[in-house]
């Protein structure tokens, strides 16, 4: 069999009643954890605006806007929940296949799943088929060589995903199963390119992707055919075109025993993960008293796709520049002892005294990290003062796997990125409903209690 055929061979078969109790455990953290990023993009002013003209572009209303009381077709649905799932940079990924897949899967997965009226034990089966598919080809295509030809692994690995899951909640069989795959594989895309000039268009990468494997189910129904070595095709494989170092093996190797959901890192600060060790290391030398008055420079020592993800300014002209800034994380850190959306706001990135302090970091590419990349995404946080230098070494920073956030205060995050939309006690239920996602015999019972308590949630409403 191709990669394809023996992927979709192996999830067809795949039920909620052979899934170990961890992976069960960790879908529904998944979801929690996607969730509440959903929640939190909501309110942003990005998908405010684009919800607005989304509503004017379709009459269909078909399917729900997770936190907005409006419906649109599905693949708009699709579209606007990804979006909203990747838009505040705190959505999980997975370190080998260089992903955010919950902001992809699970908002696709809602989406569908709330339209079909599937059950709990189903959705959490299809976030975990999801989840595998997109998390395998990412680690089989080689993300770091895939990232730095420029590409997006969120969004080209994230059509397999997607479309995996809505093929596992449409009960289709191996066949239709390959040729959703290889439909979503002719339609991967996602490029870097939005650092250029700080473009706000990295959300829609995740909305895209789910978009897109929705619509490969779309695409199957209606009796097209997509290539079964979408993966491995000498001539326009998915591969083979957009890497330079990559291996099939990975794909497969322990199919039936590994499952890579178990092994996700979840965000404690609101950017891109690559930033996560050094305002990590900030903070710890924070607690020691550094006078920012006395600091002469500092410099970063990591790992290179962090320098070249994280490292192109000192001043960021706009959010999207500060979230994958590491001068300003770890000047923003120093100063305001955080680094969540509040510290990634149009006024905050402004700040002369961050901006000054921003212009002292330098980053250097440092191979004892760059050798340990992508295992240990890790770095070491050098801060030269007028009566001294301070070092701190993060390996692995808080919400790696080695170094998870712990269940309360993945909920305690829920709970921070929710309870605007819609209240805390609504966030409550809510993590109690998912903590008993297998008894619910209906999603839409989930995605109802995402109802928005006030305008804000609402077209028109206020900001």
């Amino acid at each position: 069999m191709t990669i394809t055929e023996s992927l979709a061979d192996h999830y067809v078969q795949l039920d909620y009643e052979s899934l170990p109790e961890s992976v069960i455990h960790e879908a529904k953290l998944c979801l929690l954890d996607s969730l509440g990023c959903i929640l939190s993009g909501v309110q942003t002013s990005e998908i405010r605006m684009l919800s607005k003209e989304l509503t004017q572009s379709t009459r269909d209303q078909s399917a729900t806007w997770i936190g907005l009381d409006q419906k649109s077709s599905l693949l708009y649905a699709a579209i606007l929940n990804g979006s909203m799932a990747h838009a505040v940079e705190m959505d999980d990924v997975h370190k080998e296949a260089k992903s955010h897949a919950g902001a992809v899967v699970v908002p696709t997965v809602l989406t569908y799943g709330d339209h079909a009226n599937s059950s709990g034990k189903d959705v959490l089966t299809a976030i975990v088929v999801g989840y595998e598919t997109m998390l395998r080809i990412g680690r089989g295509i080689n993300a770091t060589a895939h990232r730095m030809k420029g590409w997006h692994a969120t969004s080209t690995c994230g059509t397999f995903g997607a479309a995996a899951s809505v093929s596992k909640l449409s009960n289709f069989n191996q066949e239709q199963m390959v040729s959703a795959l290889g439909l979503a594989g002719t339609q991967s895309s996602g490029l870097w390119a939005f650092t250029s000039n700080g473009a706000n268009s990295k959300m829609f990468h995740a909305g895209s992707a789910s978009a897109s494997g929705l619509l490969s189910i779309l695409l199957v129904k209606g009796g097209l055919t997509g290539a079964t070595k979408i993966i491995e095709a000498e001539d326009g494989g998915f591969f083979r075109s957009s890497s330079n170092d990559y291996s099939y093996d990975a794909v497969l190797d322990n199919l039936n025993k590994e499952f890579l959901i178990t092994d996700m890192t979840r965000k404690p600060f609101a950017c891109c993960r690559s930033m996560h060790p050094p305002i990590e290391a900030a903070l710890n030398l924070r607690k020691r008293n550094i006078k920012l008055s006395e600091i002469e420079s500092i410099k970063v020592h990591t790992y290179e796709v962090a320098k070249v993800q994280c490292g192109f300014t000192k001043s960021p002209k706009n959010i999207s520049d500060a979230k994958f800034s590491i001068p300003y994380g770890v000047a923003v850190a120093l100063i305001d002892g955080q680094a969540l959306i509040k510290q990634f706001t149009s006024e905050r990135i402004r700040d002369e005294e961050v901006l000054h302090l921003a212009s002292k970091v330098d980053i250097v590419v440092d191979e004892k990290f760059d050798s340990a990349y992508p295992k240990n995404w890790g770095c070491s946080l050098e801060v030269q003062t007028t009566n001294g230098t301070y070092t701190e070494v993060i390996k692995d920073a808080k919400g790696d796997p080695v170094n998870p956030l712990s269940k309360q205060e993945l909920e305690e995050k829920f709970i921070y990125l929710a309870k605007d939309l819609i209240g805390e006690s609504r966030c409550v239920e809510i993590i109690r409903m998912i903590a008993e996602l297998e008894t619910v015999n209906d999603i839409s019972q989930l995605v109802e209690l995402c109802s928005p308590l006030s305008l804000i949630g609402k077209l028109g409403g206020k900001a």
